[in-house]
């Protein structure tokens, strides 16, 4: 079976569409009760990584594969062969050449995501351990009741978009340590958001002609409580809940609803063209989830952590 390597920053556009092509045979597996993304999306997803991570990408006839590489520990195996094309041996040979790819890097474990009964088995087929339990939901931006935010008192809301301005990255990113203790898998070794990691997730979703929104709780004295992102696209119908976080000693406070609603009623005012927004919990992050359920969020699939160790 014949697996083409391709580089994504030089790639011709109709190369990386059959990645597109791919994500609209497997949509409802992946994310249903959400708008597929576009080919141009698709393509500038692939093309335009962040300048901080360390992304591979294979094509073969009915599937693709991508690997982004962060630590040797968190390293993460994305897949996708086409339901027609399935058993034929297309799923295991990219994911070989994928390990071999880790090998040389010197990456420990490769983590991927599989939400249905072929995932689960073609997962277990392979030795891949399955781990963190993962809930995708969804909100309905056209009938949720988004009520204007109760602001905890030495807190006011503010919305940044596409970039965090200077004066206040350092304080950002100090709020970033907030995931630090998010539920993750055993022994991944996430690395850290600092300025540089920061800057350039802006730089990669300007050149994916992506919406980078930024709400914040801040202090009076310019420190940063709780922060919620959300993305979107050009043209999309679509926005995407990134990382949600409040620092440990401003928990309890309702911060973390405080920005999510603001987050919301922000995009649904400068978007009205987006109808649904997504977002994704681990399963035994009860708080979270409950937070996102009473906004409106209602859960649409799990997806499943699995761990393969690289030998």
């Amino acid at each position: 079976m014949e697996i083409a390597e391709v580089d994504a920053r030089s790639a011709p556009d109709e190369v990386l569409a059959r990645f597109h092509e791919l994500e609209l045979a497997c949509h409802e597996e992946l994310a249903p009760g959400e708008p597929p993304r576009s080919r141009d999306e698709v393509i500038a997803f692939h093309r335009h990584q962040p300048a901080t991570q360390t992304a591979f990408h294979w094509l073969a006839d009915g599937g693709a594969a991508a690997l982004f590489v962060h630590t040797p520990t968190a390293t993460f195996f994305q897949l996708l062969v086409d339901p027609g094309k399935r058993r034929r041996g297309v799923g295991t040979a990219l994911l070989e050449a994928a390990v071999s790819r880790c090998r040389e890097l010197g990456v420990a474990v490769v983590r991927g995501l599989h939400s249905s009964d072929a995932g689960a088995a073609f997962a277990a087929a392979v030795g891949a351990e399955a781990e963190q339990r993962v809930v995708r939901s969804v909100l309905d931006l056209r009938t949720t009741e988004l009520p204007e935010p109760n602001v905890p008192e030495g807190f006011r809301l503010v919305t940044w978009l596409r970039r965090v301005p200077d004066e206040h990255i350092e304080a950002y990113a100090r709020s970033r340590t907030a995931m630090d203790d998010a539920p993750a898998p055993e022994g991944m070794d996430y690395p850290a958001w600092d300025e540089e990691k920061i800057r350039a997730s802006e730089e990669s979703l300007v050149q994916r002609k992506r919406e980078m929104r930024l709400t914040v709780a801040m202090a009076e004295d310019g420190e940063i409580g709780a922060f919620t992102e959300l993305r979107v696209s050009r043209g999309s119908t679509l926005g995407f809940t990134d990382d949600t976080g409040t620092v440990a000693a401003h928990r309890g406070k309702g911060l973390a609803r405080a920005v999510k609603v603001e987050s919301l009623r922000r995009l649904r005012e400068d978007h009205p063209e987006v109808v649904v927004a997504t977002t994704r919990n681990a399963e035994e992050n009860a708080g979270m989830r409950h937070l996102n359920e009473s906004v409106g969020f209602r859960p649409t699939v799990v997806e499943t952590t699995a761990a393969l160790p690289v030998r």
